[in-house]
């Protein structure tokens, strides 16, 4: 395989987790959840509830989408390291409050 079929075969990369929220989506999770995606440049990070959509870089648009206890979340994320980006905001969001 050619390094650029490598690439495109990274860029196409695609995931998608739903999590249930133990807690309400506040700050503090928020915050973590935007320097996870920081650490994904090239990767784009969706999040979604209801209704509302968040890019996952911005700590104010995640806890924008007012997610609260119960609510469900989606992630969405597209490119390179998308299923490991996926799977560690899903771990942020579904952790209890009493885990630091």
């Amino acid at each position: 395989m050619s390094a650029s079929s490598e690439a495109h075969q990274f860029a196409d990369e695609a995931a998608e987790r739903t999590v249930i929220l133990p807690k309400h989506l506040h700050a503090r999770p928020a915050g973590q959840v935007a320097q996870a995606a920081a650490r994904h440049p090239d990767t784009t990070i969706d999040l979604a509830a209801g209704n509302r959509h968040a890019n996952a870089r911005s700590v104010l648009a995640v806890m924008g989408l007012g997610a609260v206890t119960g609510s469900e979340v989606q992630i969405t994320a597209m490119g390179p390291g998308a299923a490991a980006v996926a799977d560690e905001i899903c771990r942020i969001l579904a952790r209890p409050e009493t885990d630091g």
